[in-house]
């Protein structure tokens, strides 16, 4: 962005958009953008969109991590999530157990962490089959966590995590019902909207995790076609009011 006079680029007229681990990235490059003084000098960012993005590796045991982590008709599983969560946090598939049982936090971190992640925030339709609030909070592992705790909840890794969320740009969330990551969305969505940021969020109920690539036939869905009409028609309205 120091250079996007070289490309003729409108400065007004900039986001960044991620789907998947990629809306990870996107919400924390956004963060960074907007809350590190080094950025200061650079233009503000019109928007970011999130695509069914993963936004934490906190907490494995959310509505939809219970409800659809073991589907085999998801792209996306929560054993294979917590695959590429362990080799993002130490390299390796070391904990990838610990992870997908959600015991690589302490008693003292679910206390403490628990208000950016709390379930209150999903709406109760999305809690009516196949969810058990989680009823024990007094296990984990302390050392585990105390080895992963700097990249397990900083904002890079887990833009969920971050306390301040006020002053973010706009925000186009999209979710879909058949996916374990479905509630990072949900929540992070709710926490935006408390911090006064404006959040558009679409929710695709016949929606699947990496639908924004299945849009041309012979390979398309019809949620996959919409989500990106409806993106369009978003940045459209962002970039030049229309």
């Amino acid at each position: 962005m120091h250079h996007i006079h070289k490309y003729n680029v409108d400065a007004s007229r900039i986001a960044i958009i991620g789907d998947s681990a990629g809306g990870n990235l996107a919400a924390a490059v956004t963060q960074r953008l907007t809350f590190n003084e080094e950025f200061a000098d650079l233009p503000t960012l019109k928007f970011n969109a999130l695509l069914y993005p993963g936004l934490q590796a906190f907490d494995f045991l959310t509505p939809s991590f219970q409800q659809h982590g073991a589907k085999p008709s998801s792209i996306a599983t929560k054993e294979f999530i917590t695959f590429c969560y362990s080799y993002y946090v130490i390299g390796n598939d070391g904990l990838k157990e610990a992870f997908y049982y959600n015991t690589h936090t302490s008693p003292e971190a679910k206390s403490i962490y628990s208000k950016f992640l709390s379930h209150d925030m999903i709406p109760q339709k999305f809690k009516q089959n196949g969810y058990e609030p989680p009823k024990n909070k007094t296990y984990g592992n302390e050392k585990i966590y105390r080895d992963i705790e700097k990249i397990l909840v900083h904002p890079d890794a887990a833009p969920l995590l971050r306390e301040d969320l006020k002053g973010l740009p706009s925000t186009y969330i999209v979710t879909v019902e058949q996916d374990p990551l479905r509630d990072d969305g949900i929540i992070y969505r709710q926490r935006l909207k408390d911090a006064g940021v404006s959040v558009t969020w679409k929710h695709y109920e016949k929606g699947i995790h990496g639908m924004f690539q299945l849009f041309i036939d012979p390979f398309s869905i019809e949620a996959g076609k919409q989500s990106v009409q409806d993106l369009i028609e978003y940045a459209n309205n962002q970039f030049y009011g229309k």
